[in-house]
């Protein structure tokens, strides 16, 4: 129980949230800030075929957090893909889909999806309107690949488990025996922090600069840490009152890229410092805590630029993101980024 709050934490710890987020990661490089050269060669070792579904599938799941809570310890890609061979392929896209707080209308749409039948005009803009598809582009290939998957469920998810058991042997399964180590590390770290702060700075300390702005309703808050996920939050209702937190765990002198030695937050800080659009982000945020389309406003820029930039800053943590409980979001400079990316620079300049 944290001395601060009547919010019950707990803590948990797996290899396999990290399996799907780096399938992420890895198809959107850029979006993450890793090489995209580098990812395109991980990419490659896994067979056309098999890439196509791991490619759809990240159009059609986003991180599977339900799912791999409720596996065994320790977690691991084995264990998923234990879990996912002993079920009927129908059910398993409706498994690793599914949370708490998806609505009924949505559920009973896919699963009620059929190959003699298009979705209609109202079906699509149900679908539309909850992943919040804005982009007309985006759209189309995420429901492409929606109504393609839900329609041959039982096909696609026999598929989708071979695709998982080649990305496993040809990357992950070697990849977790190197990010395990670090995370039960920073998993250590994270319990140290919050038996001395309030849970909302303990929060915001770990996930590097993400206030949520209202836990009286949480009952109980899951921590757990992301490796391929740092610096991002990742965050799903497992019921009503009970909420999953991943929390970004690769320390800012490691690389995501496996023997490179130039840390992946001194890159980030210094590509984040060097745009002037960016830095009029950051002046404009050091004066008051502004939303994405106040400042495509100030900016006379369109809202897709700006969540650009501000992605770009996220990910150097120079920003400090406000969730509201009504979902907006409010961004304010975060001074520890700038501080971050100075000293990494002179220790990695200075060899040190």
């Amino acid at each position: 129980m944290n001395a601060f709050s009547n919010t019950k934490i707990h803590w948990d710890i797996g290899t396999a949230y990290d399996l799907f987020i780096s399938l992420r990661v890895l198809l959107e490089p850029e979006q993450y800030g890793v090489r995209a050269s580098w990812a395109a060669g991980v990419r490659s070792r896994v067979s056309p075929e098999h890439r196509s579904i791991l490619e759809q599938t990240t159009h059609i799941i986003m991180v599977p957090l339900t799912f791999v809570h409720e596996l065994n310890p320790p977690k691991t890609s084995a264990e998923l893909l234990t879990k996912l061979r002993q079920l009927p392929e129908g059910t398993i896209l409706e498994k690793l889909s599914f949370h708490s707080r998806m609505s009924p209308e949505i559920k009973d749409l896919y699963l009620n999806t059929r190959s003699t039948r298009a979705w209609t005009k109202e079906e699509v803009e149900t679908i539309t309107k909850r992943r919040h598809l804005t982009d007309s582009k985006t759209a189309k290939v995420v429901l492409k690949s929606l109504y393609d998957a839900w329609s041959h469920r039982e096909e696609f998810g026999g598929k989708l488990v071979e695709a998982l058991e080649s990305y496993v042997e040809t990357f992950f399964a070697e990849e977790e025996q190197r990010i395990r180590p670090v995370m039960e590390q920073e998993l250590m770290h994270a319990k140290m922090r919050a038996g001395s702060r309030p849970l909302p700075a303990m929060l915001e300390e770990i996930t590097a600069g993400v206030r949520y702005g209202d836990l009286d309703h949480v009952s109980d808050i899951t921590l757990a840490p992301t490796f391929w996920g740092s610096p991002f939050m990742f965050m799903e209702y497992l019921q009503e009152f009970k909420l999953l937190v991943l929390f970004g765990a690769r320390p800012g002198t490691m690389s995501i890229i496996p023997g490179d030695i130039v840390p992946d937050a001194l890159l980030r800080g210094m590509k984040a410092l060097a745009d002037s659009t960016r830095l009029r982000i950051l002046r404009y945020l050091a004066q008051e805590p502004q939303t994405a389309a106040e400042l495509s406003r100030v900016l006379r820029l369109r809202p897709p630029t700006v969540n650009h930039h501000l992605n770009q800053l996220r990910l150097a943590g120079m920003v400090q993101i406000f969730l509201s409980p009504s979902g907006e979001r409010k961004f304010s400079a975060r001074y520890e980024g700038f501080d971050d990316t100075e000293i990494l620079l002179n220790r990695f300049v200075r060899g040190e």
